[in-house]
């Protein structure tokens, strides 16, 4: 029974002591200094707003591929050396500002970002599906796995000539000065200061509340 007391006693000791260490070291643990937001949180702070100037655009095509395929050209006039498929192309296209391509500066000694630009929007995604509607094969000309496969990556090419003749990049375009509006309310929000660069004319002053 002492044995046990004893260590009984020992354990309950090493208890208070491991409990008053951590209540000391929390007592005296330096604090973070309060509002102070550092580069990193700001920049994820940033990225949602990205997300706003994104625009995206569904696309739906017909595509047609057609190849002859003969030892002799003229033999291609042949059905039995022709192939044919006919496809339909589904794509969902977003289009905007990539937050790599960004122009921002982070100064943390004096709490300022400066930012130089945005470039240009850029087809950020292209989600494509492909159905088939119908496929002719000839006798000496059939689809092989790498034809469909080149066919697809024709399909999709397609659909990004699509893309870049639509209006979808003028509309990304067109939200830049509302981007910039946010990006200014984020950065000042957090308490950093913006300097637009990129403006004509002098970026430093502050939005009005």
């Amino acid at each position: 029974m002492n044995r046990f007391g004893t260590v009984g006693r020992i354990a309950l000791l090493l208890g208070a002591c491991l409990l008053v260490f951590f209540i000391t070291r929390e007592l005296y643990r330096p604090e973070a200094p309060a509002g102070q937001v550092t580069s990193d949180v700001l920049l994820e702070r940033i990225r949602p707003v990205m997300k706003l100037v994104t625009v995206e655009g569904d696309f739906s095509e017909l595509y047609t591929y057609t190849d002859a395929d003969a030892s002799f050209s003229w033999l291609k006039q042949f059905s039995p050396f022709q192939k044919k498929a006919i496809l339909r192309v589904k794509a969902r296209a977003s289009v905007g500002y990539d937050l790599e391509g960004l122009g921002l500066v982070f100064d943390e000694a004096s709490r300022t970002v400066h930012f130089s630009g945005m470039g240009k929007p850029e087809l950020l995604s292209l989600e494509h599906d492909v159905d088939y509607y119908n496929i002719e094969e000839g006798t000496f000309n059939g689809f092989s796995a790498a034809d469909l496969t080149k066919v697809n990556a024709q399909a999709k090419e397609l659909i990004r000539e699509k893309v870049a003749a639509s209006g979808l990049f003028m509309s990304a375009e067109q939200q830049k000065g509302e981007f910039l509006i946010l990006l200014r309310a984020v950065v000042e929000n957090a308490g950093w200061s913006f300097v637009d660069e990129a403006a004509p004319r002098d970026g430093r002053t502050r939005l009005k509340d």
